[in-house]
């Protein structure tokens, strides 16, 4: 691949999950639950000229496109009551990452296999619930990914980390 390829910085995606909040500890709450999300972000081809005039040289580079599905148990500490509380939480489990970089003139379409890593994930957020049930909420997250040697399949992957903020409506 190109090595001037432009990667997906920014995606979209959809999230949901659950949790139970099995003791009360004086203002904290315990909570025990998993989370589940799933992105997916497109990077832009450019084109690159060297030199000028006859010896000029146009290269583009292939459009890079990447998913990640997180699948990750959560524990949490929650502050605040019923009707409206904040949450720092915790867990480690897996994110299936996969790639592709679109065919150039110079290029053949690229795909790598899917692969599943895991993953550290952590963060905070709040609920405020103005019906019976009905709530909103917004989530701030951050996942790091582990390193991940060459195998005779997949490419070597370095360590990572994405964030993720997450808004939208809370069910009780």
């Amino acid at each position: 691949m190109v090595g001037d390829t432009p990667l997906p910085g920014r995606g979209f995606g959809a999230a949901g999950g659950a949790t139970v909040y099995p003791f009360k500890l004086g203002i904290m709450t315990l909570g025990l639950g998993a989370s589940v999300s799933a992105g997916k972000g497109t990077g832009e081809s450019l084109t690159i000229t060297t030199g000028s005039g006859s010896t000029a040289a146009t290269t583009v580079t292939p459009i890079f496109r990447t998913r990640a599905l997180h699948v990750i148990p959560q524990l949490s500490i929650n502050f605040g009551h019923k009707l409206g509380w904040s949450y720092l939480s915790a867990g480690v489990g897996t994110t299936r990452i996969s790639a592709s970089a679109d065919a150039t003139s110079t290029m053949p379409e690229v795909g790598l296999p899917d692969s599943w890593n895991q993953a550290l994930n952590f963060g905070g957020g709040a609920r405020w619930f103005m019906k019976p049930r009905l709530g909103a909420g917004f989530d701030v997250r951050f996942v790091k990914l582990g390193s991940r040697g060459a195998t005779a399949v997949l490419p070597a992957a370095r360590r990572t980390q994405m964030i993720t903020f997450s808004a939208g409506i809370s069910v009780q």
